[in-house]
């Protein structure tokens, strides 16, 4: 964990393994809840680990209550994962659990994770951070498909997503059941992001840039 004051879910995902022995590369992406939390020395903390890019994946009603420190930077970029005019249509019903939640947003909000995980790869030389309201659902999401897309094993993304308990239960099995959604119905993470309009170069270059 990263001591980011007031921010209760912020960590470095450098550091975990890959599956061919090497490993994600510390400073690459740090994941966080809402940096509207951030006190003076918070924000100083967050600058000093040198972040070159801030992803925002609040909804509109959250950043207009609370826009965050980053407002205002070049460095930052709002790019909510969840589609707000998809969302009206969502069959509550049918998602009745945080699993189902989750696969049916990989369908609802394909463009948006696409959009999230590009602004990754082009950011500037520096730290990526990557986060929602909580640190825990998008923000989740997101980087457990970055993770993957790097060599992550799923057992290790998963563990990484359940790391998430100061702010709320995060069982394992809710992303590895994610995983093998995303596995069973598109091939894998790349070729679901590539099919949703991530060049297959882009997608490369997201691995190279969490990895050492």
């Amino acid at each position: 964990m990263l001591h980011w004051p007031d921010c209760r879910n912020v960590r470095d995902v450098g550091g975990l393994p890959t599956t061919d022995g090497g490993r994600i590369r510390e400073g690459a992406l740090v994941r966080a809840d809402d940096l509207a939390h951030l006190t003076d020395e918070g924000l100083a903390a967050c600058r000093a680990a040198g972040v070159s890019r801030v992803i925002d994946l609040r909804g509109s009603v959250e950043i207009a209550e609370l826009p965050g420190p980053f407002a205002d930077d070049p460095a930052y970029r709002w790019l909510p994962l969840i589609d707000e005019e998809a969302e009206r249509l969502r069959d509550l019903a049918a998602e009745t659990t945080t699993l189902a939640t989750y696969c049916g947003s990989v369908g609802r909000n394909a463009r948006n994770i696409v959009a999230g995980l590009r602004a990754v790869v082009d950011a500037p030389p520096g730290t990526v951070v990557v986060h929602c309201s909580a640190g825990r659902d998008r923000t989740g999401m997101l980087v457990g498909f970055a993770l993957t897309v790097a060599g992550v094993a799923a057992q290790h993304v998963a563990a990484d997503y359940a790391a998430s308990t100061a702010v709320d239960a995060c069982e394992p099995e809710t992303m590895l059941g994610l995983l093998e959604y995303v596995t069973d119905r598109y091939g894998g993470v790349a070729p679901y992001l590539i099919r949703h309009g991530m060049p297959a170069a882009e997608v490369g270059a997201l691995r190279n840039r969490l990895r050492r």
